[in-house]
């Protein structure tokens, strides 16, 4: 039986970075399992690509801080470029959402997130002319924000895991978990039977199904849907345009080649799965456009597809050791923030998987939950 000192359930980005700084520990010991044919077949492969700094969450506007800063400047080693789009981001808030954005900036300046600025409409329009006629209060600008080439990102993860020993497989789902002699963990996978000293649960939408498999409570996540659609070539876009999205009313755009990437922020709780595309949600985009920002209103839909972000109650991820299973490592929860604060995440977990059991962090530990689940 081959013997590993971790095992890691997941090739998105969540095991991917974690791979990833478990190499730059030195730590060559390790298996990323994958139940698909390719990594980030799912959320990690489906998002809007857009790195986001300010969020209300202050535990993880740091993440976000250092994921990005990770991104801009990765290491000289890395093994393959991955393309950063630095055309900012424009939030923008209406009443007292507009309040709530102001006070996001206010955490985001407190933690260094560089270029944060509060525009007026007058200078958000200015800068993205089809918001003339959209309806908001203010907007909060962050220059340090774009859109990033998320396959090479996760590509590189695993590629530099994999020179420095990790091994990948991918068809390669879990299908049993079991205790085994000497406080080892043995696990059934599509390929055959391995153990491991620890099992790392990256694994998205399915992270409560790995839980129940190693005998763990599952903890209250919920894979929800959300669409995401392109428009064909448009004339008037503008590639260098920033991302744009309306927290008050939920719907943002951003430039995707000549045209425009949509997005209505939709959200229903499904099974986790390969979510199929919702066409009622096209409705709900064009209700919304119509009604906050009319000047996208003849934007045309040529493409759709669906993914799922996996949420906490309390916005915060899912990040250190079950507190009732031994060797059961969690990161979980990323809630769609999971590109931008990929590597701050990879280098918590890394540190805490091997400092050991005793290691805990306070605001991503799974134990918080006890209480909601006793």
């Amino acid at each position: 039986m081959k013997h590993f000192a971790y095992v890691i359930v997941g090739a998105g980005f969540a095991g991917a970075a974690t791979a990833y700084h478990l190499a730059r520990q030195g730590v060559a010991d390790v298996l990323v399992l994958e139940q698909e044919s390719i990594p980030g077949f799912h959320a990690s492969g489906r998002n809007a690509a857009m790195l986001r700094q300010c969020i209300a969450e202050p535990d993880l506007t740091k993440l976000a801080l250092d994921g990005a800063a990770f991104i801009r400047n990765l290491p000289a080693d890395w093994p393959e470029p991955v393309l950063f789009k630095n055309n900012g981001s424009l939030l923008l808030g209406s009443g007292a959402g507009w309040e709530k954005l102001r006070r996001d900036g206010e955490i985001g300046r407190s933690v260094g997130v560089p270029g944060i600025a509060e525009w007026s409409p007058e200078q958000a329009i200015g800068h993205v002319p089809v918001l003339n006629e959209a309806e908001f209060d203010g907007a909060l600008w962050c220059a340090s924000d774009g859109v990033v080439d998320i396959h090479a990102l996760l590509s590189g993860y695993l590629k530099f895991a994999a020179s420095r020993g990790a091994q990948i497989r991918y068809n390669a789902a879990l299908r049993a978990v079991r205790a085994c002699q000497g406080a080892d963990i043995e696990l059934e996978t599509a390929e055959g039977v391995i153990s491991c000293k620890v099992l790392v649960n990256a694994s998205g939408a399915w992270a409560n199904v790995v839980a129940a498999l190693a005998g763990a409570r599952p903890l209250p996540l919920r894979a929800c849907r959300r669409h995401l659609f392109v428009s064909p070539p448009l004339a008037w876009v503008d590639r260098s345009w920033p991302f744009v999205w309306d927290v008050t009313h939920d719907i943002y755009f951003r430039p995707e080649g000549d045209g425009l990437l949509l997005c209505a922020c939709d959200q229903t709780e499904l099974a986790p799965g390969d979510p199929p595309v919702d066409e009622s949600v096209k409705e709900m985009l064009a209700e919304k456009i119509q009604r906050h920002m009319p000047g996208l209103s003849e934007v045309p839909i040529s493409r759709g597809w669906a993914g799922l972000r996996t949420l906490t109650p309390d916005g915060r991820f899912v990040i250190g050791w079950d507190a009732q299973v031994d060797g059961l490592f969690w990161i979980a929860g990323l809630g769609g923030h999971g590109m931008t604060t990929s590597a701050a995440v990879g280098e918590l977990a890394a540190t805490l998987l091997v400092g050991g059991p005793g290691q805990r962090s306070a605001p991503f530990a799974p134990e918080r939950f006890d209480e909601e689940l006793a």
